[in-house]
């Protein structure tokens, strides 16, 4: 079993190993999805077929060059009852949660519905050699499910021609 060693500040470890998330992390993406999930619940029996007139369409995959924390979403557009997914990374996010922070207010502001994080993980964007690595996990969200998160970034078109893989493995 891991050894795991946390105080409120320090970073979370397992095994001795460093891992970004402390216990304010934590609390804060706990938050985050007690929020969302309280919103969907009261959109649902509240305003069931609300829409915003003047929403944008977000883009579905939005990936920083390098390795960066990332999170993948669901939410239902306002002009539709299809649920979409979203992968998004965000260079220079110290947490899964600010990364989802960035996406979140927008989908919102937008009329999206339905809002939830699926989970986590870190992508490596690598524009010289056009791959992008899928992997890891988030402590805040759990690991996503990054064989879906590949399908997204596949269907978005934005890297057609680049070796997209994703594994497990890592943090």
């Amino acid at each position: 079993m891991a050894k795991t060693e946390q105080t409120e500040n320090q970073p979370h470890t397992v095994d001795g190993a460093n891992c970004t998330t402390n216990s304010h992390d934590l609390a804060e993406a706990a938050k985050l999805q007690a929020r969302l999930s309280q919103q969907n619940s009261s959109t649902r029996q509240n305003q069931p077929d609300q829409i915003i007139a003047n929403h944008h369409i977000i883009q579905t995959v939005f990936i920083d060059e390098g390795a960066h924390k990332y999170v993948l979403v669901s939410a239902i557009p306002p002009s539709s009852s299809q649920q979409q997914h979203f992968v998004y990374s965000k260079y220079g996010a110290p947490y899964h949660r600010n990364v989802a922070e960035f996406l979140v207010p927008q989908l919102e502001s937008n009329g999206y519905s339905d809002i939830r994080i699926l989970g986590g993980g870190r992508i490596y964007r690598d524009d010289v050699e056009r791959k992008i690595k899928i992997f890891g996990y988030s402590y805040g969200f759990g690991r996503a499910s990054h064989e879906l998160s590949m399908g997204v970034v596949v269907k978005s078109g934005k890297f057609d021609g680049w070796d997209i893989t994703w594994s497990n493995d890592g943090y």
